[in-house]
């Protein structure tokens, strides 16, 4: 599949347990092609470490400053953000993974909270922080990073949360 992107034309190769739809007010989604079952690896994440002052908004934090990311568009980068994922970030095997059973159609997401820091700040060249359009019942509405959460919500996300973020969470 041929998508532009910044003036470019960027060759995704499309697993075929997934596939890349327009969703209106989203824009390009990915949604599964086949049923997941819960537990089963989902997409792997491809990519580098590199300095937080290179990242791009599609990035995965790792560290404070560190972020695995590509020089493309790949894949894995239309996994929308959603307050109520289907999947979550794996750091050891490095694979989107699934939280719940994903039906064939169903959207493929995960919690950006789970993973970032502050993305108002931290990606402010791109916007910083974005509103949540995921529609969940739970949704936060903002999503500007889990340093804004709530003690609470905090609290809810960490069976989640990437090994940072659980860092971050145990000095609070």
């Amino acid at each position: 599949m041929l998508i532009k992107q910044h003036n470019r034309l960027f060759d995704l190769k499309i697993p075929k347990s997934v596939k890349i739809i327009y969703f209106w007010n989203k824009g390009l989604s990915l949604f599964a092609n086949k049923n997941f079952k819960k537990g089963d690896k989902v997409m792997p994440i491809k990519g580098e470490l590199v300095d937080i002052s290179v990242a791009t908004p599609e990035a995965v934090q790792i560290t404070a400053k560190k972020f695995v990311d590509t020089k493309y568009l790949v894949v894995e980068d239309f996994i929308n953000h959603s307050c109520s994922p289907n999947t979550k970030f794996d750091f050891a095997s490095m694979w989107f993974i699934a939280i719940k059973d994903i039906h064939k159609n169903d959207e493929i997401t995960f919690n950006y909270l789970t993973t970032e820091w502050d993305i108002k700040k931290g990606m402010e060249k791109y916007g910083g922080g974005f509103e949540c359009l995921c529609g969940s019942k739970n949704c936060l509405k903002n999503i500007d990073g889990f340093k804004y959460l709530s003690q609470k919500q905090k609290l809810k996300l960490k069976p989640l949360l990437s090994p940072f973020l659980l860092e971050k969470l145990s000095k609070e």
